[in-house]
């Protein structure tokens, strides 16, 4: 599938690269931060990167540094879709982006666009799920999950529960329950 409109890591003057082990007592803090003033939020989402990187599987967590000092974090790990009827588990390979965090004082530049599609560009997978906006990450591609095909097992309205669909027949294939926790 087409990715369009990520913006270039190269037009900013951030640099995105892998998080290190050093860098997660200011992940913590930038998620923690961020996250005071999103739209969907439990509070826990600085949490929830902890646990998520005590999981088994594919994992890929990036930051974005300018100057020293983090400016956005984003993270994506394995996440479970029971396949349909008679499909072979193996064809199917589904990732998590959660969370998307940028600094208060650098959001509105394109920041976050970039990290999603760097951490796009660094993966293979079906698809990418998350719990969002609709608004905001309808413009990198991402689409209602549910309206796409798959069943909501997240507990959060559906309209929050999205997909970005990374291979053309994934909408003929879309089904079983997507629990994002």
């Amino acid at each position: 599938m087409s990715l369009m409109n990520w913006p270039s890591p190269a037009s900013l003057p951030d640099t995105i690269r892998p998080v290190r082990e050093e860098d997660f007592p200011a992940v913590y803090e930038l998620v923690k931060t961020a996250f005071q003033t999103a739209r969907v939020s439990d509070g826990t989402e600085q949490d929830f990167v902890e646990q998520l990187r005590r999981r088994e599987g594919f994992s890929l967590e990036l930051a974005a540094e300018r100057e020293g000092a983090l400016t956005g974090h984003v993270m994506l790990t394995e996440t479970e879709v029971p396949c349909p009827p008679g499909q072979d588990p193996k064809e199917w390979k589904f990732l998590m982006l959660a969370p998307l965090s940028v600094r208060l004082e650098d959001r509105g530049r394109g920041l976050g666009g970039a990290l999603i599609g760097a951490a796009v560009q660094r993966t293979e997978a079906n698809a990418i799920f998350l719990v969002g906006d609709p608004g905001y990450y309808g413009r990198y591609g991402f689409e209602n999950a549910v309206e796409f095909g798959f069943t909501n097992a997240s507990g959060v309205p559906d309209q929050y529960l999205l997909v970005l669909p990374l291979e053309s027949t994934l909408r003929d294939r879309a089904r079983g329950p997507v629990n994002l926790h």
